[in-house]
C-alpha cells in the first residue's frame, strides 16, 4: 500500500513539473512572437521592408 501511495505521489509530482515547463514554455513563445512582431510591425511602418 505504500508502494503504491509513493507511486501516485511520485507521479504527481511528475506531472506537475511537466505542466509547470509547459506553461512557461507557452509564455516565453508568446512573448518572443510579441517582440518579433512588433519589430516587423516598427521595420514596416518605418518603411525599410524589402519585400
Amino acid at each position: 500500500m505504500t508502494a503504491i501511495l509513493g507511486s501516485i505521489a511520485g507521479n504527481l509530482i511528475k506531472m506537475v513539473i511537466l505542466g509547470a515547463v509547459a506553461v512557461a514554455g507557452v509564455i516565453c513563445g508568446r512573448k518572443f512572437r510579441d517582440k518579433k512582431d512588433a519589430e516587423k510591425a516598427a521595420k514596416a511602418a518605418s518603411g525599410s521592408e524589402k519585400e
